[in-house]
């Protein structure tokens, strides 16, 4: 996994702050899901403005019939894991989903993100049905994330 800071002309033209990659050469566990940590450290003060994906191409394993996509926040007493994208299909095998936006609580009902009040962590978790991740062969997906510290405004 790789994870970027985006440049400030990258970030003028997209609205986005970090850049991570994740590519099926990153899945380790024998299980059915696997979390990634995205960014670390958020506290009060930090907000969360925008989420978003692309599949650059879609995920393949033997017996994979679905990976889901979900990104959220591991706070020391709240969590939502799917908090910021809530269920995105990966699998060639599903119906994969090339790209959205932040569909999950966040974003809902006219909010504009996720403020953490304790520190917490942006994590990235994949969930497959059918065999553990660890038999991914290919895939890879880029997660857009807009983050910006109010405390240095």
């Amino acid at each position: 996994m790789k994870i970027t800071k985006l440049s400030a002309e990258e970030t003028r033209e997209s609205g986005f702050t970090h850049k991570a990659i994740i590519t099926f050469a990153d899945f380790s566990a024998a299980a059915v899901t696997q979390v990634f940590t995205l960014i670390s450290g958020l506290v009060a003060g930090f907000l969360v403005k925008e989420a978003a994906f692309r599949l650059v191409s879609g995920f393949v394993g033997a017996d994979v019939t679905a990976l889901k996509l979900d990104v959220g926040w591991n706070g020391a007493s709240v969590d939502d894991p799917d908090g910021l994208l809530d269920n995105y299909e990966l699998a060639t095998a599903g119906t994969e989903i090339l790209s959205g936006d932040g569909n999950g609580a966040a974003f809902a009902t006219l909010r504009t993100g996720f403020s953490p009040q304790e520190v917490a962590t942006l994590e990235a978790t994949f969930t497959a049905t059918g065999a553990n991740v660890s038999v991914l062969t290919a895939g890879e997906v880029h997660i857009f994330l807009s983050v910006v510290n109010l405390l240095k405004m």
